[in-house]
């Protein structure tokens, strides 16, 4: 038997035994090729040992790799663990959560903005899931850094709005008068939390907010106000 009919044997026979395609070899498969390929090779015209090197030389990009991938697949179980202890350490906690979307359950809502240059002028608009305005409050000279608000649950009129979930959208309008759209922050209290998806959930009274879009933790809930 040559050496290219004895791999063929052996890799069928490997394949046979897994239950899997021979196309879809491990790095055992690959190893018992390689030692079947010595067993089976005539003495008197051996393989070439140049080609041997490259084979022993795939084998050990193969066992390298696979070795990467499991060290890969333990780091994303560590994430994943981590990921679940930082949200429960964030129960009871009040937390700003970089979103547009805001929740209204009958309490006043802290809300916020900031942008990414100084502006004289900021619009905070409150609209409905269809895009219907609900209520406009105008801050002047708002501070650089993080702004807050509080809305208290009714419209231009001061009349109260049904609980829901509501859109927050920032603009503001720069020295040179430019309008520029700012990036909207949502505070809150944080009840529970799921793990039942991909992303850690945190549940807080203004909703459902994605642990990755959470910028900053505070003890208690701060004054109401710009600047805070």
């Amino acid at each position: 038997m040559n050496s290219m009919s004895a791999l063929q044997e052996t890799s069928v026979q490997s394949g046979n035994k897994t239950g899997k395609s021979s196309r879809e070899l491990g790095k055992n498969d690959f190893l018992n090729l390689l030692v079947s390929q010595l067993k089976n090779q005539d003495p008197l015209n051996p393989s070439d040992p140049t080609e041997f090197t490259a084979q022993l030389a795939q084998y050990s990009s193969l066992e390298q790799l696979q070795n990467i991938s499991a060290g890969m697949a333990g780091l994303s179980s560590m994430k994943e663990q981590f990921g679940r202890m930082s949200a429960l350490s964030l129960i009871d906690r009040q937390v700003v959560a970089e979103t547009d979307k805001l929740q209204f359950g009958g309490d006043p809502v802290k809300m916020g903005f900031r942008f990414s240059e100084p502006v004289e002028k900021a619009i905070v608009t409150i609209k409905g899931d269809n895009g219907q305005i609900i209520d406009q409050k105008e801050v002047l000279q708002p501070a650089e850094d993080n702004n807050f608000l509080q809305w208290d649950g009714t419209d231009q009129n001061g009349q109260p709005v049904p609980e829901g979930r509501y859109l927050l959208e920032v603009t503001g309008t720069t020295a040179e008068g430019k309008e520029t759209r700012g990036i909207s922050l949502v505070e809150s209290r944080v009840t529970g939390a799921d793990f039942s998806g991909s992303d850690s959930i945190l549940l807080t009274e203004s909703g459902r907010i994605p642990l990755s879009e959470i910028t900053r933790v505070n003890n208690s809930t701060s004054a109401a106000g710009t600047g805070q």
